[in-house]
This record gives C-alpha cells, sequence and structure tokens, in this order.
C-alpha cells in the first residue's frame, strides 16, 4: 500500500469501526435510557431515587476508577508493549492482571460494604440530617458493591478483546445492566413482590443491577477464551508482573473517571438542595453521556490500540494520523449535540421522564440542569479522546495534572453557582471546569506530539451545528402544543439531518468519519 494511500485506508477503517461501536452503543443506550425512565416512573424524582442514585453514584466512581474506560487506556499500552515480546508474554501479562484487578476489586468491594456508612456521609454530605436517608443510602451502596467484582473483570476482557481490535461485543455487553433492572421493574409491574414496600422494591433493584455484572463478563469470556486467555491466576510473591505498573497507573486511573468524580462532587454538594436535585443531575448526566458514550468514548477506545502501537514503534507521524480522526469525529459529534440538547432541553426531559410518579416540576428541574451540563459537551469530547492519546504515549503526567485541576476548579465553582443557579448551577461549575481542561489538553497535545490543534475543522463544522440548532429551535416552537413526545421526535432527526446536509453543502470532507462515505 502507498503512504498517500495509507491515511485515506485508516480513516475508512476508523469509519467503519466506530459505526459498529456507536451501533452497539446505541442499543445499550436506548436501554439505558428505557431503564431509568422506568425507574423514575415507578419510585417518582423524590427522595427515594435521591437516595439510588446517590449510591449508585459512589459505585460508579470505583467502576470508572478501576475498570471500564480507565483501564482501557491504563492497560493496553502495557499489553501492546507486551505483546511485542511474544504471545506468550503476553499472555504471562493478562493473567498477572486478571490476577491484580480481581483481588483489588474483591478487596474494594469488602470495604465497601464495611465502610458503606462513612462512604455516603461523605459522597452525600446533606443526607446527615436525614437518618432514614443516609441509612437507606448506606444499604443501597453496600448491595451495589459486589458489581465492582464482576464489571472490573469484564472491563479486563473488554480492554484485551479491544486489542485484539474485537469491538463490538464488548460495546454491548454492558446492556445486561439495564436488561437486568427492566426485568425486575417489570416483574413489579405484573404484580410479583407485592409484599415488599417502596424501600424494599428499590433494595432490591440495587441487588439485581449488582449482579447484571457477572452476566456481562460471562458473555464475553467465550471471545476472550477464542483469542487464548484463560483466566488462571498467578502467584503473586512469585510473578508481580502487572502489578507494579497498574499501581504506578492509579492515578493515571482516577483522572480517566473525571466525569463521575466531577458528579460525586456535584451529588455532594446537591445533597443540601431540595429531594429531587441528585436524581435531575443524574437524568441530565445520563442523557448527556449518549452522545459522549456513543462517539467520543467509542473514537478513544478505537483509537486507543492503534495510537499505543504507533508510539511503542517510535512512528510520531503516524501517531498523528491516527490521533486526528478521533478528534475531529468527536469535534463533529459533540458540537451539534450541546446545541441541540440545549435547545430542546425541555421536550426531551418530559417526552422521557415525565411518566407515572415523575412530575413536572421535575422535568422542568432536570432540563436546567441539563440545559448547563450540554454547554460542555465538546469538551468532555476532547478531553476523553486527548487523555487517551497521552496515556498511548505514556504521558501520565499530564493528564493527570489538568484533571486534578480540573476537578479542583469544578469543586470550587459549585458553591457560589449553586447558591445562585441550583443544580444547574451545579452543571455549569462542571462545564466551565471542563473547557479549562480540554485548552489544557490541547495545548499539552502540541508540546508531547506535535498535534495542531488547528488542524481540526471548526468553523464551517459551527456553522452547520448553528443551523442545525435553529432548526430544532423553530421546531420546538412549532410543536410545542402537540406535546413534548412529538416536538422530540420530530425535532432532534430533523436537527441531525439538516446538520449532515450542511456539511454536505459546506463541503466539511471529515463528515465521511462519521457517516463512513456513505454521505
Amino acid at each position: 500500500m502507498s503512504e498517500e494511500r495509507a491515511p485515506q485506508e485508516g480513516k475508512h477503517a476508523f469509519a467503519r469501526g466506530l459505526s459498529g461501536m456507536a451501533a452497539a452503543g446505541l442499543i445499550t443506550k436506548v436501554l439505558g435510557y428505557a431503564r431509568d425512565a422506568l425507574l423514575v416512573a415507578f419510585f417518582g424524582g423524590g427522595a427515594l431515587a435521591d437516595a439510588y442514585y446517590a449510591a449508585f453514584r459512589l459505585m460508579n466512581v470505583f467502576r470508572r476508577t478501576v475498570g471500564e474506560g480507565a483501564l482501557n487506556a491504563v492497560f493496553i499500552p502495557l499489553f501492546e508493549k507486551e505483546k511485542t515480546r511474544g504471545q506468550a508474554a503476553g499472555r504471562a501479562f493478562f493473567s498477572s492482571c486478571w490476577t491484580v484487578i480481581f483481588s483489588g476489586s474483591a478487596l474494594l468491594c469488602a470495604a465497601g460494604i464495611i465502610f458503606r456508612r462513612e462512604l455516603v456521609t461523605l459522597a452525600a454530605w446533606g443526607f446527615r440530617s436525614s437518618p432514614g436517608q443516609l441509612e437507606l443510602t448506606a444499604l443501597l451502596a453496600a448491595a451495589f458493591m459486589p458489581h465492582l467484582v464482576f464489571v472490573n473483570a469484564a472491563a479486563l476482557f473488554t480492554a484485551a478483546l479491544n486489542s485484539a481490535r474485537r469491538f463490538f461485543l464488548p460495546a454491548l455487553a454492558p446492556a445486561a445492566f439495564s436488561v437486568s433492572v427492566i426485568g425486575i421493574l417489570a416483574a413489579f409491574h405484573y404484580g410479583l413482590f407485592d409484599g415488599l414496600d417502596a424501600r424494599g422494591k428499590i433494595i432490591l433493584v440495587a441487588a439485581v443491577a449488582s449482579g447484571s455484572g457477572l452476566l456481562q463478563a460471562l458473555a464475553l469470556l467465550p471471545l476472550l477464551r477464542r483469542e487464548g486467555y484463560s483466566l488462571a491466576f498467578t502467584d503473586p510473591f512469585r510473578s508481580m508482573g502487572a502489578a507494579p505498573a497498574l499501581l504506578a497507573a492509579a492515578p493515571a486511573a482516577l483522572t480517566l473517571a473525571q466525569d463521575q468524580v466531577s458528579l460525586l462532587i456535584n451529588t455532594m454538594y446537591a445533597s443540601f438542595l431540595p429531594p429531587g436535585s441528585i436524581t435531575a443531575i443524574y437524568n441530565s448526566a445520563r442523557l448527556v453521556q449518549f452522545p459522549v458514550s456513543l462517539f467520543a468514548a467509542a473514537a478513544a477506545a478505537l483509537s486507543l490500540p492503534e495510537l499505543a502501537a504507533r508510539s511503542a514503534a517510535g512512528d510520531a507521524e503516524g501517531f498523528r494520523r491516527r490521533l486526528m480522526p478521533a478528534l475531529t469525529a468527536s469535534w463533529l459529534i459533540m458540537l451539534p449535540a450541546a446545541l441541540g440538547i440545549a435547545v430542546t432541553a425541555l421536550p426531551v426531559c418530559r417526552a422521557l421522564f415525565e411518566h407515572g410518579k415523575f412530575l413536572p416540576e421535575q422535568s422542568l428541574a432536570t432540563a436546567r440542569a441539563l440545559f448547563w451540563l450540554a454547554l460542555g459537551l465538546p469538551a468532555y469530547g476532547l478531553n476523553k479522546v486527548a487523555a487517551s492519546a497521552l496515556y498511548a504515549m505514556r504521558r501520565q503526567k499530564a493528564p493527570v495534572l489538568i484533571i486534578s485541576a480540573q476537578l479542583a476548579l469544578n469543586a470550587l465553582l459549585c458553591l457560589p453557582l449553586m447558591r445562585s443557579m441550583g443544580a444547574g448551577g451545579l452543571m455549569l461549575a462542571t462545564s466551565l471546569s471542563s473547557w479549562a481542561a480540554a485548552l489544557a489538553f490541547l495545548f499539552a497535545l502540541r508540546s508531547e506530539a506535535g498535534f495542531s490543534p488547528l488542524a481540526i475543522p471548526l468553523f464551517r463544522p459551527s456553522l452547520a451545528a448553528a443551523v442545525s440548532a435553529l432548526t430544532a429551535l423553530a421546531l420546538r416552537e412549532v410543536l410545542t402544543p402537540a406535546g413534548p413526545v412529538l416536538v422530540t421526535a420530530v425535532s432532534v432527526p430533523a436537527a441531525a439531518a439538516v446538520y449532515f446536509i450542511a456539511l454536505k453543502v459546506l463541503k466539511v470532507e471529515e463528515r465521511n468519519l462519521i457517516t463512513g462515505g456513505k454521505f
């Protein structure tokens, strides 16, 4: 293959891989929204849901720190380097990592159960004034903790499969969580477990959700074995292999879970706000995570093995060629998504959540939080890809410093903005701190990889995104009397169609990264 054709082939491969991961992510996210809509319809958006989501957020921080995207970014560069020494070395490194991750997760799970009250007190400080709320949240947190063991094992399997360039099934496997919760909520609807009160039922939901991690791990196990990896434990006193490397990368794992840590900070502040604020924050974050997980996180995961391989081979030019599609694809999706979500926040929240016990005022609170959080979407996408790129280069210091500064800025901004804007102010604090981090990440990429941020197309995609948002705004105003479901069903796809048409009219060739060259 000629050098001229190589970048084009790489872009086509990236587009195909991104389409596959996006399809799997779409299925997972749709099921996730169905899960969340059913949960608030059944339990409402008040104190009971607040306890559930506060406990879930606490567990999610541990899950994202030890596993999932964080493990991917830390494990794959190390794994790619080991595989250059041969398949046997790669398998030995995997076994060592398996031993460390499983043992560490089990210890973390036990500690979380034992110190559940202390952890919840730190994560939801405002609940101290309501002992019953604090006790329920602590009990739910304990029910969630076993999920760590299973889902972190699944995260290791996913990282090994991604390194083998297998993306679709690992991206689909997390749907087991939503399917399990939907299943137990359906059982409640049809009269099963009628002997339980609302408190008992939400504890059962947490227990079922916790067990879903085992289903996720089991779904990936056959594919993992097909790639030649087994779940053999190594003797930690004779073969420490992965332990020092993973422990050295622990700060990096924390930075890759920065979105969850930011939301945990927001949850702590929101525990001082009226009931329903934590649920509003959770639901708004879930909606913003849709484009982030579907495209930005997918672009980061998809590009990471190639970036790590190029970095290990010392191919700086190849590294930059692989980085460009990931950053560009993230920008092309996150920018219109930010404007579109901000414009349609209220009808979308009403269409998705305003059912059963979820009240109109709770939709309004969620929409306000969503509006301010959506404004940070382009920054979230850039941060995901940029952090993965720096870890692929094994430059861990810069991401740790940037994300630590971002979290500190987020915490400092929360108090004054919460006082003036409530839950929406907490979301604005996250958006502002994320933009500050994005600027720092772009500077770091220029310094470490010689990548110029100006290489990303900025003006014409911004113009197309503005036209798309105006379309959504006009349709919202015209269709509002017909109800939120129709507004959402018409304005969202119409705005997306207008955006891609505008990209084509403006001759933004980079659109092929997200359309696969079909438009």
